[in-house]
């Protein structure tokens, strides 16, 4: 049995259904992961499930006034929340036959309806506890839900930032406890024949042992004495002659299995460089990863709903122990069948977990990523299950998210837009550095085949790759011919490379179809407008600070390193250089043509970019809209798609 479906109208983050902001939302059979940023609606999720189906460690769970839905300044007075079971095994459906409904394939399933109503006083003007209904069918049309139903549907909850020190420790109800209790073999361990006639025979069960042990610490030299003196001395000058009073000293009035097992606590061994010898205190990451671990032992013990409901499980835990937890819950939810639904702001988190197991959360809405809901088709998938890293991996908590190709980019672009007034940080945008190779398919990774596209705005910047003619340290296709180069093996021709080589249209069909193959949706695609990022900014508003840059990457010396003083000669040089050749009217095109040279000789581009991106964060281009209409137009739309500029009032 596992949770198909939930959905929630009118309830925290989500809307009416009318109006098309309900939760809708259809779950994985294993491991489901939520991301997205924080007040997405990722909590809200996890907890309609807890307010549904109430959990195995019986947490006060009680609808409020602030669980319903607020929209223009009005609250709702009615919220819903219905969870669907599927594939209910023959037991569960025997002992669940009261509530179940029958689907169009004729198999059985198992809904729960819980419906609540605000309610105030009289007067109308003090809000009381909301009125609560949990039924069964869809609607909530069927009995309600009874309390052997209850038992069997209840989900297991680790809350956010949880004390596993104090859930381990032995007391009253202790998940430990429970978990024991959970174990086949252990019922057969409440049985007690110890016989204190002879105590000295083995003990056979666990409560037996305990029998023996408090007779044997009864017994005790210490422990009589103590009784004897309390007897002798004081109770017995207490007592009346007909009702003499007599103490005994022992663990417990009468053995049990359950006081024994609240009575064992779970802990971690000393790690190596301690040894056994000594007691040693363990971090909170690893009692967190031991509690997690327990309570997998205790899901998919018996016919109970094997739910597992998790939020933030990095909570304590380093980067790499991020990754072998989400790399255990995915083995255990395929090998012993349990479904997990975890909420995490973690990028090594995402990272670890396969593409098809996430579920965005975005704006009150969410968009699963699992196959036939996205654009990604199956080699995609397989190639973020390899290149989808922890860097890349934080565009899934973004407000926006700026793709781009290379280092220098990576550099530049932030830097220009918060020169320009537009930060990429003040404003939750990502940039995410895919190298030479996949842009098109992290670009799908957020459209869906659903029609539906999360609102999320993304850019994928990109260059043109068409070498301009002044180029002569290039050689296009009709540079090779006319010098006689050989064609390579296999091939019919060389390739077109410089803007002579292709007609006009051959240029706008190769444009479009680094456009098409990644926009769609939220997701566009800015191609620069001559050739790459370094050029089209060498030949725009943005060029004394590119040039100087580029130079100033020149002058590190062979250990990559640029002294206070040539840096400066550099920067002067440099500066007087330009202004020579604006004097002499030499244009952009030229200077950008030598200046670019150093690049296709080696130089370092993300270097370049890195002084380049100094210079301009130091306002050597200007700031605000004054820089904005100096850059390249194809930045200025991409800036404008993920930060549209606003203006004052």
């Amino acid at each position: 049995m596992y949770v198909r479906r939930i959905t929630a109208c009118n309830f925290r983050t989500f809307g009416a259904e009318a109006e098309g902001k309900n939760l809708n939302l259809v779950l994985n059979r294993g491991l489901n992961v939520l991301v997205g940023e924080n007040d997405a609606g990722k909590s809200s999720i996890v907890d309609a499930l807890r307010y549904a189906l109430s959990t195995t460690s019986n947490d006060y769970l009680r609808i409020e006034d602030l669980d319903f839905h607020v929209s223009n300044n009005t609250r709702a007075d009615e919220l819903t929340i219905e969870v669907e079971f599927a594939d209910l095994s023959r037991d569960q459906k025997a002992a669940l036959i009261d509530w179940l409904s029958i689907g169009r394939d004729k198999e059985p399933y198992l809904v729960v309806h819980l419906r609540a109503r605000r309610r105030t006083d009289a007067v109308g003007s003090r809000n009381l506890q909301p009125i609560v209904r949990t039924h069964s069918g869809l609607g909530g049309n069927g009995p309600e839900i009874g309390a052997a139903a209850r038992e069997l549907i209840r989900a297991t909850y680790l809350k956010p930032l949880r004390d596993a020190v104090s859930e381990l420790r032995p007391k009253k109800g202790s998940r430990l406890s429970q978990v024991l209790r959970a174990q086949t073999a252990i019922k057969d361990h409440q049985v007690n024949n110890f016989d204190s006639k002879n105590p000295d025979a083995p003990p056979n069960t666990l409560v037996e042992v305990m029998a023996q042990a408090q007779h044997r610490i009864s017994g005790f030299p210490v422990i009589k004495d103590v009784r004897n003196r309390l007897n002798t001395n004081y109770l017995n000058e207490l007592s009346f002659e007909d009702a003499p009073l007599q103490s005994e000293i022992q663990m417990a009035s009468e053995p049990s299995l359950v006081q024994l097992l609240e009575k064992m606590e779970l802990t971690l061994g000393a790690p190596p460089s301690v040894g056994d010898a000594e007691a040693c205190e363990r971090g909170l990451g690893y009692n967190n990863v031991l509690f997690m671990a327990a309570e997998l032992l205790l899901l998919g013990s018996g016919m109970e709903l094997a739910l597992l409901l998790i939020e933030e499980p990095e909570a304590h835990l380093h980067p790499q122990l991020q990754a072998r937890v989400l790399e255990m819950l995915s083995a255990r939810a395929v090998k012993d069948g349990i479904q997990i639904l975890l909420s995490t702001h973690s990028p090594n988190i995402a990272a670890s977990a396969a593409v098809e197991s996430i579920i965005l959360v975005c704006k009150g809405s969410t968009f699963p990523l699992r196959k036939s809901e996205t654009k990604l088709d199956d080699s995609d998938y397989k190639f973020l299950s390899r290149f989808l890293d922890v860097t890349k991996a934080n565009l899934f908590f973004a407000r926006g998210v700026l793709i781009v190709e290379g280092p220098a980019e990576e550099l530049l672009l932030p830097a220009l837009a918060e020169a320009c007034g537009r930060s990429f940080t003040a404003n939750g945008i990502s940039v995410v550095n895919v190298g030479s190779v996949g842009l098109f398919r992290y670009a799908r990774i957020f459209q869906s085949a659903t029609g539906v596209d999360a609102p999320i705005p993304v850019a994928c910047v990109t260059d043109r790759d068409i070498v301009p003619d002044g180029v002569s340290y290039i050689q296009g296709r009709l540079d090779k011919e006319k010098a006689a180069v050989p064609v390579p093996k296999g091939r019919k021709r060389h390739s077109n490379r410089k803007e002579a080589d292709f007609t006009p249209e051959e240029a706008a069909a190769h444009v479009k179809t680094r456009v098409d193959r990644a926009a769609g949706g939220n997701t566009k695609v800015f191609v620069s407008d001559r050739w790459t990022l370094e050029y089209d900014l060498l030949i725009s508003g943005c060029r004394n600070a590119m040039f100087i840059g580029i130079h100033l990457a020149d002058a590190e010396d062979s250990n990559g390193i640029l002294k206070a003083d040539v840096r400066a000669q550099t920067k002067q040089k440099a500066t007087e250089f330009l202004a020579e050749q604006d004097q002499a009217l030499v244009g952009n095109e030229l200077i950008a043509i030598d200046a670019y040279e150093l690049l296709a000789d080696g130089l370092s581009k993300a270097i370049s970019a890195q002084y380049t991106a100094e210079l301009i964060r130091e306002g050597h281009c200007g700031k605000g809209d004054e820089l904005f209409k100096k850059l390249p137009p194809y930045l200025m739309n991409a800036f404008n798609h993920l930060v549209p500029h606003v203006e004052p009032h």
